[in-house]
Order: C-alpha cells, then sequence, then structure tokens
C-alpha cells in the first residue's frame, strides 16, 4: 500500500483567473476568428451564380471584412499596451506618428481599462465585475466551473475553432495554452484592495461578506505555502503572521451580530475586534 505524504495535496487547486494582458489577447483572437471565418466564407465560387446573390453584395462583404479587420486592430493596440509597448512603438509599426497613434487609439485603450481599473462592482474573489468589459472577456469567479460568457468559455472555444483547422489540429491548447493567469501573490493582493473597496463603499455593512474576503486571502496564503512546499517560490517575509492575522479577522468579523438593526457603534467595535485579534495573532 502506497503512503500518502503529508504534504501531498490530493484535489489540484483550480487555476487563477487570466490577467488583464490575457484577456486583452484573448479578444485580439476573437477578432482575428471573425475577420478569417468571414473571408473563408467568400473564398468559394460555386453560390456566385445563385439567385440569392444581388448586386454589391460582393463589396458589401468585403466592407465587412475591413471594419473586422479594423477592430481587430484596435484589439492589437490594447493588447500591446497591455504588454508595456509604447505610443512611440505603436505609431513607428504603423507607420505614423507617435502623436497620430494616441489621438486614433487612446480613447479605445481608456475604455477597455476603465471598467478593470474602476469596476461597477467585485466578484467575491475581487476581480472586476462590469458590463463595460466585452461579454468574452468578462471574469468568472471559480474557473473550474466557468460560467457562460466568460473568458474562460471563449479560450475554450477558440481552443476547438483552431483545432479544426490544418496545422493546429495536434495542440490540445493553441490558444488558452499561452494566456497567463495571476499568480497567487497577485490574487492576495486583489483580495486585499477588494476588502478595503468594500469597507470604503459600502452603505450597509456587510461584515460577513468582509469576513469572506478575509478568509478568501488566507484560503490564497495556505495555497502559497502549498506552492512552496512543491517547490515554488520563497514565502515573504511575516507571512505566517499575515495568515494567522487574516484569520482571526475573518473569526472576529463572522462573530459580530448581523446588521440590521445594528447601531453604527456596533459595526465599528466589531471592526476594532477584528484588528484587535490580528495584532493578538500576529504577537503570538
Amino acid at each position: 500500500m502506497t503512503e500518502t505524504s503529508p504534504h501531498t495535496d490530493p484535489t489540484p487547486d483550480p487555476p487563477h483567473p487570466y490577467t488583464p494582458a490575457a484577456i486583452a489577447r484573448l479578444m485580439l483572437s476573437e477578432a482575428h476568428r471573425d475577420a478569417a471565418e468571414t473571408a473563408l466564407n467568400r473564398i468559394g465560387t460555386e453560390g456566385d451564380s445563385s439567385d440569392t446573390i444581388a448586386p454589391g453584395d460582393f463589396v458589401r462583404e468585403a466592407a465587412e471584412l475591413i471594419r473586422l479587420a479594423e477592430a481587430a486592430q484596435r484589439r492589437a493596440v490594447i493588447y500591446e499596451r497591455e504588454r508595456g509597448t509604447s505610443w512611440e512603438e505603436i505609431g513607428e509599426a504603423l507607420g505614423i506618428s507617435r502623436q497620430s497613434a494616441h489621438t486614433k487609439f487612446a480613447e479605445y485603450v481608456k475604455a477597455w481599462r476603465e471598467p478593470l481599473d474602476k469596476p461597477e462592482r467585485l466578484h467575491p474573489d475581487g476581480t472586476p465585475d462590469d458590463r463595460r468589459i466585452p461579454y468574452g472577456a468578462r471574469y468568472a469567479p471559480g474557473s473550474a466551473a466557468p460560467a457562460n460568457g466568460s473568458a474562460e468559455k471563449t479560450a475554450r472555444l477558440l481552443d476547438h475553432w483552431l483545432r479544426r483547422h490544418d496545422g493546429w489540429a495536434d495542440q490540445e491548447h493553441p490558444v488558452s495554452g499561452g494566456l497567463p493567469r495571476h499568480s497567487t501573490i497577485e490574487m492576495v493582493l486583489i483580495v486585499g484592495r477588494a476588502a478595503d473597496r468594500m469597507r470604503r463603499d459600502q452603505l450597509v455593512p456587510d461584515l460577513q461578506a468582509e469576513a469572506d474576503l478575509w478568509d478568501l486571502s488566507a484560503d490564497l496564503q495556505e495555497r502559497m505555502l502549498r506552492e512552496s512546499e512543491r517547490g515554488g517560490d520563497p514565502l515573504p517575509q511575516g507571512f505566517h503572521q499575515s495568515l494567522a492575522s487574516d484569520r482571526a479577522r475573518a473569526k472576529a468579523l463572522r462573530a459580530a451580530p448581523d446588521y440590521g438593526s445594528v447601531a453604527w457603534d456596533e459595526v465599528l467595535n466589531a471592526r476594532h475586534a477584528a484588528r484587535t485579534a490580528t495584532q493578538t495573532e500576529g504577537a503570538e
């Protein structure tokens, strides 16, 4: 009988969400797919004499292809900016000046970044939730079971589409395989920012939801510990203190009464108790 190591994790951790750069690349792949499908549909000539083809249809379809190519170009610029490409470098690639490139595309880049930087809402894992994010690029918390319209589903569909074409059939993940995901430590930071935003924005305090975020932060730090034991990056200084503090804060918040008729001073007392518990855990 094979013994299981005490550090063996029988259930693999689910993948983290894609980074903003990854979903920008995903949207670029989708734009190329749309343009390619439109072009492929008009390569054949068998239907040219059909009564269903009206005068000007081929010109209209070519114009549609140009529109799709321009959409792909805009998404390419967005992705280049996510990669850190300067406006000067983008202008050089297009044969125009830096200022001309900025004037032509800056509004599209801003429209892309704004819902990611300042989303209407946040998912429970701290990632942005905003209707302005393109449908196929939206984050879906719990990527082990992706939601419809999520970036995960879009990546799977593009994988399937590309595998049906020559040159890609032998690759299982020709699109999703190259998309970067957030690291665990990045997710810890994202969850921490979400907790700070919750405290700032809530008109009606939800201490249980705050506790959920601090427990999630502790869960992620425990994942960092597992990854480190498997040969991953070394743990940052003060790691164990931070983990214990987040668990203590969540426990203290859960012990507070449900908000409803609870006065603000009781809410503040609960948060003070959470901070005190955090400091106590850190000192032990």
